[in-house]
């Protein structure tokens, strides 16, 4: 009970008196906890950081050394081997640090990384007091990135040709960092240094990278000639390579360089009193002229026409473009010559004046023997400036017009027909054979007969057609175009080749370079070499073998036929025809052809008349060099004129570029001519015969012509034989009467019964239709040595002559004295009235009649006498 009263009622005792008890902390034990937190954190952290980092490198580009060596750009050297031109998408040349200034390594290393020799890579300090800077200006323009860095960036993130670069990202900083740090344990710093100098973008309108170039363009000089005051301003360029280019803007460069400068002294590399007169010197005094000097000290595009053929033809040889593979190529160009052609295109040079803008030019020469193009003016486009424009001379393809009689018609007219240089034919109105399509000269008249001396120098269109008409049915269809497309004419094929080409028309459309390769075959007797630029390619990184191209010197025409062609153009040139090819006349031999197409009716459209030309060629050559002139319209524009007027023509433009090049290339050399070969003689025979008839005993001399000739050809008939007709049907029957009745079947040239006239008709008949009435010169008639034609006979009897019958009747019935009862031979034949030689006769015998008589005639002998006073007289 008691118990639990006691639970009940609990006894109260009196609560002892408290006191406060403070708990000691431990110290060591609290770092202790707060260091284990902080490691723990670090760990937790470095995990997530690593495994993130591994992230963030997971897409970093795989680092290659060679990655971060800057391809160089391509040079081209001149015939003399002096470097002429660089090309490539960047202009650079690569240097080592032993090749740079001492001024130019302290300039970038103040400016850019001035512990560069001392960390691995990565500036943590800079690094860190660029973020601190950022953070407390707010404006992020620090980068704080180490010359490594840099060469990381522009190698793998940056777009050299676009100046595109990857947007800044925590990842991209990253593998920046990354990438640097490794490619420090890969190459030493003097390589790392130059590799990032070498690859940089130094602006200039010419694209210019690399520290080389930069001292090139701007001063003129190389990289280890760089002074104090250039080396400030070059390391300030690339900041911002357009607005710190002082050809720009000279305020903000001069201000940056100050600032490269303001570096140098803070970093200790110069001192107060270095500083202050590099300061002082203007940066316009040590600039040279950007526009008229390029590395090489050449003006700017100056012989690009060249160096754009050169860089289409190194692509065709290696396979490789220039502009992206580094290479030395050496050209054949003559730096003489080909100033002269800029200047031309250009408007530079007061002798040759254009009437208007849309006229366009081509110009291109080369060395016969080797075909080495020497020089090449691509247009007046070139002449305005630019690169891999539309060159005239190579890339357009014309129609040639009468430039091509030489090496075409004419030369297969001396390998086939067996024609000597003063031979003879008519000029006179035709068709092609098969059509209604008449053939006219450009003059709308017609000579006659012509010299082919004439034909060529007044350029006459049908003795051309006639020429390469004979040549074909001589020689074969085949055989002609096969020589023509052996010349290189690359739009010619035997599908569309026909007799319009003899005159440079129809489908017959070149470039100039290839014209002028075609005449160089007459020039280098008879051989043809494709036209080239280049001598030797060798490429830059040593690892590829060097590129020497040979080019075949094919035989395509006898070395005869090719002389012989020649003499023709060097008669163009040297007698006057008024052709405007005199301008070429030399002390020296030379040779040419001129050439004009028209826009037929192609340009009424834009107001053009008719058949107004629209190019004009000539091609101007001596033994040594060829070159070709193209001036026109490349195409119509409605209203502007554009063909050719008498008032242009007459300026002769092509004449005149032709002979201020002519000039340049031989006027010091004076060249021997074509050299005759061994299988040329020369023939001298009676004018305007074929096959050539040998001159007559005591013949006017005007009548007498010598030529050159193939040896082979050389033979000379008799001079009747050249002219008289066969006799095919003789009769002779004898009278009860004692006369004689005689028929010849007639003549079969009615004409040649007269003495002929000096002029011919040389109508066009197309069936019985008369299309074209002309009349022509005759330059030679056997009539006006031994008269006209005339029917022939001699009667014989015991082996003499008793009668000999010559008349212009091819019937008749003579009283002849022959004796009684004898036998007769009657021989008839054609005979000029004065000459003893005639055609072949034909014979027939018989008996005499009983009765005696001397000879008389039955036809009307006053009539007969009567036409001989007439002939006698047209002679006269």
């Amino acid at each position: 009970m008691a118990n639990n009263v006691r639970e009940k009622h609990p006894q109260k005792i009196k609560p002892a008196s408290r006191k406060k008890v403070k708990r000691k902390i431990n110290k060591r034990n609290l770092w202790t906890v707060i260091l284990m937190f902080l490691v723990c954190l670090e760990l937790v952290v470095g995990i997530f950081g690593g495994v993130y980092t591994l992230k963030l490198l997971s897409t970093k580009p795989e680092l290659k050394v060679d990655d971060f060596f800057s391809p160089e750009s391509s040079h081209i050297y001149d015939k003399d081997g002096n470097s002429v031109a660089d090309v490539g998408m960047q202009l650079r040349e690569n240097v080592t640090y032993n090749e740079l200034s001492e001024s130019i390594v302290d300039a970038f290393l103040a400016t850019e990384d001035s512990r560069y020799f001392t960390h691995n890579g990565f500036d943590e300090a800079r690094f860190t007091k660029a973020i601190l800077e950022n953070l407390k200006t707010m404006h992020f323009t620090q980068g704080g990135s180490t010359f490594t860095m840099q060469l990381v960036k522009v190698t793998y993130f940056t777009n050299d040709d676009t100046g595109e670069r990857r947007k800044k990202s925590i990842e991209y900083k990253v593998q920046q960092i990354a990438l640097a740090k490794e490619l420090e344990k890969k190459a030493n710093k003097k390589q790392i240094f130059e590799m990032y100098l070498n690859k940089l973008n130094f602006g200039g309108n010419r694209n210019i990278r690399g520290i080389q170039k930069a001292a090139e363009y701007y001063y003129g000089k190389s990289a280890d000639e760089l002074n104090l005051p250039e080396s400030a301003m070059l390391a300030g360029v690339i900041n911002s390579p357009y607005y710190y280019d002082p050809h720009n803007f000279l305020d903000y460069a001069t201000k940056r360089r100050n600032t490269v400068l303001q570096l140098m002294l803070r970093h200790g590399y110069i001192d107060k009193q270095e500083y202050n007169m590099a300061k002082n010197v203007k940066v316009e005094d040590l600039l040279i002229d950007p526009n008229s000097t390029v590395g090489t000290n050449k003006a700017a595009f100056a012989y690009q026409s060249y160096i754009d053929t050169v860089i289409q033809e190194a692509s065709q040889l290696t396979g490789q473009d220039p502009l992206t593979t580094a290479m030395d190529i050496y050209t054949y160009m003559d730096p003489k010559v080909q100033t002269v052609m800029d200047n031309i295109q250009a408007g530079k040079d007061e002798r040759i004046k254009f009437p208007d803008d849309l006229m366009e030019c081509a110009m291109i020469s080369e060395n016969n023997q080797t075909g080495e193009i020497v020089a090449i003016g691509g247009g007046r486009n070139y002449g305005r400036g630019g690169a891999m424009l539309l060159n005239h001379a190579t890339q357009q393809f014309k129609q040639p017009g009468s430039s091509v009689k030489p090496f075409l018609d004419y030369a297969m007219a001396f390998e086939y027909l067996g024609w000597a240089t003063s031979h003879v034919i008519t000029d006179k109105p035709i068709n092609y054979r098969g059509t209604d399509l008449i053939i006219q000269n450009a003059s709308g008249k017609y000579y006659g007969d012509v010299t082919l001396k004439f034909a060529l120098g007044v350029s006459l269109n049908t003795p051309a057609i006639q020429a390469l008409q004979e040549s074909v049915d001589k020689a074969g269809w085949k055989t002609i175009v096969n020589y023509i497309t052996s010349l290189g004419f690359s739009k010619i094929s035997p599908e569309n080749f026909d007799l319009g080409f003899a005159i440079g028309g129809s489908n017959f459309i070149c470039s100039t370079e290839e014209l002028m390769a075609a005449h160089a075959v007459l020039m280098n007797g008879g051989h043809y070499i494709k036209p080239h630029t280049i001598s030797k390619i060798t490429y830059r990184n040593g690892m590829n073998d060097p590129v020497i191209p040979t080019y075949e010197k094919k035989k395509v025409l006898s070395p005869e036929a090719a002389f012989l062609a020649s003499q023709l153009m060097y008669d163009v040139i040297h007698t006057q025809y008024y052709n405007f090819m005199y301008i070429l006349n030399r002390s020296y031999p030379t040779y040419g052809k001129s050439g004009t197409s028209d826009w037929g009716k192609e340009g009424v459209q834009y107001n053009i008349p008719k058949g107004a030309s629209k190019d004009k060629w000539m091609v101007s050559e001596t033994s040594m060099y060829t070159t070709v002139v193209w001036i026109g319209y490349e195409k119509g524009v409605k209203d502007k004129n554009t063909y050719f007027n008498q008032a242009k023509t007459m300026l002769n433009i092509p004449g005149n570029i032709s002979n201020v090049i002519l000039s340049a290339l031989t006027d010091d050399k004076n060249p021997k001519g074509v050299e005759k070969p061994e299988g040329v003689t020369e023939i001298t025979h009676i004018l305007g015969t074929f096959p050539y008839a040998k001159p007559i005993e005591n013949m006017d001399q005007k009548y007498i012509t010598t030529g050159y000739i193939k040896k082979d050809s050389a033979t000379l008939i008799d001079p009747q034989q050249a002219k008289v007709e066969s006799l095919k049907k003789f009769e002779a029957t004898p009278n009860d009467d004692g006369t004689i009745s005689l028929v010849w079947e007639p003549y079969p040239d009615e004409d040649a019964m007269k003495v002929a006239p000096d002029t011919r008709d040389i109508s066009l008949k197309i069936g019985d239709e008369v299309k074209v009435e002309a009349s022509g010169k005759r330059l030679f008639d056997y009539s006006w040595v031994f008269g006209p034609m005339r029917y022939k006979a001699v009667l014989k009897q015991n082996g003499e002559v008793r009668g000999e019958i010559s008349t212009d009747q091819s019937k008749m019935t003579q009283k002849v004295d022959l004796l009684p009862g004898i036998d007769v031979e009657c021989c008839g034949f054609y005979g000029y009235e004065s000459s003893k030689d005639h055609s072949n006769e034909m014979c027939q015998h018989f008996k005499a009649p009983d009765i005696s008589s001397s000879i008389t005639t039955e036809n009307n002998a006053s009539d007969s006498e009567q036409n001989k006073s007439e002939d006698s007289s047209n002679n006269e």
